[in-house]
């Protein structure tokens, strides 16, 4: 009995294995989120601060506003949104800056078009976990994301960045 159930339990662990996507698969799929996003037309702002206005999806909520941060929340889930108004939307100074201080990162990518520079940079925490940053410009968005969640995360959030004005 013991020996049938090491046997099932082997079955269903391969199985289970076989099933999540490889580290490939999760790079390309969130990479084309983020520049599918990033090429679609810019959401109209339902949201503002003191400083600009942004648009913020259904399942995002406000937690906290501060001169040029905002605290989002989508389920327990926190985000910041970092609003740098002295850098345009061409700017690489954030992305630069997240260069040089990660010298291996999970996801480093970058689209450009109308003047624009967006970017996706995700770095590894855990086996299951990543720091993600999305922006244009000066502006920038970072969460922590598990690897099933990423794809879906990284559009949600250009299309934040991408609206802000």
């Amino acid at each position: 009995m013991r020996i049938f159930s090491y046997f099932l339990s082997g079955i269903v662990l391969f199985i289970l294995t076989g099933c999540m996507p490889s580290s490939e698969e999760i790079k390309k799929e969130t990479i084309e989120s983020a520049e599918q996003a990033f090429s679609s037309k810019k959401q109209k702002s339902n949201e503002t601060s003191d400083l600009f206005s942004y648009y913020l999806p259904e399942d995002f909520q406000v937690k906290e506003t501060k001169k040029a941060n905002v605290l989002l929340e989508k389920g327990n889930q926190s985000f910041i949104l970092f609003v740098n108004q002295n850098e345009d939307e061409s700017s690489k100074v954030s992305y630069e800056t997240l260069a040089e201080q990660y010298k291996e990162p999970f996801i480093s990518e970058t689209f450009e078009r109308d003047n624009e520079f967006g970017y996706i940079f995700v770095v590894k925490i855990d086996k299951n976990l990543y720091e993600v940053t999305v922006g244009l410009g000066g502006t920038k968005l970072t969460t922590e994301s598990e690897a099933h969640n990423l794809h879906d995360d990284v559009q949600g959030m250009m299309e934040i960045v991408k609206s802000v004005q």
